[in-house]
């Protein structure tokens, strides 16, 4: 299932919920998007600086295997 078909789903299901069962949907986008970005507020600034190295190698095409990162670990 493509993004813009769940997207499209979730929409339809979201849209025929009662008043009460959407306030509860509400709060929990709410506190999970708030949960992520406390998250990253209690990371200091090395683990920060890490997972930016991260992801910008991912963005490079640079993976590495679960092995591979032990070995360098090694």
């Amino acid at each position: 299932m493509h993004t813009s078909e769940i997207k499209l789903e979730l929409f339809r299901y979201i849209d025929d919920l009662p008043d009460s069962d959407l306030k509860k949907i509400y709060n929990i986008f709410i506190k999970e998007r708030k949960t992520k970005s406390d998250f990253w507020l209690e990371l200091n600034d090395f683990q920060k600086q890490d997972i930016e190295l991260g992801l910008d190698d991912l963005r490079k095409g640079n993976k590495y295997s679960f092995e591979e990162v032990l070995q360098e670990l090694k």
